[in-house]
């Protein structure tokens, strides 16, 4: 436990910038000390969730590399289908559940999901969506009271507009400014995780690059433990020695 919370510790504290200067109103003086306490409080639980929120990205982390590969196995080869499943330890026990969400399809990404056709042979289908909005640049130029106004009278006919300016008319004849923007985002054509066992063939390491790849959503839920007061006096006693210890370093 020490070794997870201090790594997680370190994650957090390493992000963290210092302020910019700037202009600071100070609680001073006894009518200001009851917003005083509160603000102390506030930056206490403020940095406490910060550290709790790095500690558990990371325990996750640990806990996903330690099981994945053999659930991995188990799917693509023990024929189980992808779904919740529980890990457990001598003293405490938590469901995993996979959400079938995966991560957007960035730049990034799509050059992980090349990767696998050019490494594995593995050709995961995308689909492109697209979708049309109102120019944002054009929304600008409208009054917030006639905003609703305008918006009638772009089902009759854009140019006809009585709302819109002449400059504004004219630069959309012109072509400068678009009146419908495009934008396309990505998805999978078929589930990623109900399909693994095709996708990968059979094949266990095939599958945990898909997984790494395509890095699905998988949500920790139920957890149960013994002695839970006793291991939470204890999470927060080593989370409080590994802050002072970084500090000292």
């Amino acid at each position: 436990m020490k070794e997870i919370i201090k790594q997680g510790v370190q994650d957090s504290l390493s992000r963290s910038k210092k302020p910019e200067k700037k202009k600071v109103y100070r609680l001073n003086g006894k009518t200001q000390r009851i917003a005083a306490s509160a603000l102390k409080v506030l930056g206490a639980l403020n940095t406490l969730d910060k550290v709790l929120g790095s500690i558990s990205g990371h325990a996750r982390r640990v806990v996903f590399k330690s099981i994945m590969p053999e659930w991995l196995n188990d799917v693509v080869k023990g024929g189980r289908e992808p779904n919740a499943f529980t890990v457990a330890t001598d003293d405490a026990t938590a469901l995993i559940v996979p959400m079938k969400k995966y991560g957007t399809i960035n730049e990034a990404r799509a050059n992980e999901i090349l990767d696998l056709k050019e490494k594995y042979g593995i050709d995961l289908d995308i689909e492109e969506v697209r979708h049309l909005e109102l120019s944002r640049d054009l929304v600008d130029q409208v009054p917030e009271e006639k905003v609703d106004k305008l918006m009638e009278e772009i089902k009759e006919a854009m140019l006809a507009s009585k709302v819109l300016s002449p400059q504004t008319k004219k630069e959309i004849r012109g072509g400068k400014l678009p009146v419908l923007e495009e934008r396309s985002t990505y998805k999978y054509g078929q589930d990623i995780l109900t399909n693994l066992t095709k996708l990968s063939k059979g094949d266990p390491k095939k599958a945990e690059a898909i997984i790494e790849a395509v890095q699905p959503v998988f949500s920790l839920r139920s957890f149960e433990m013994d002695d839970r007061e006793v291991q939470v006096e204890q999470a927060l006693e080593l989370i409080k020695d590994s802050i002072a210890d970084i500090h000292e370093d």
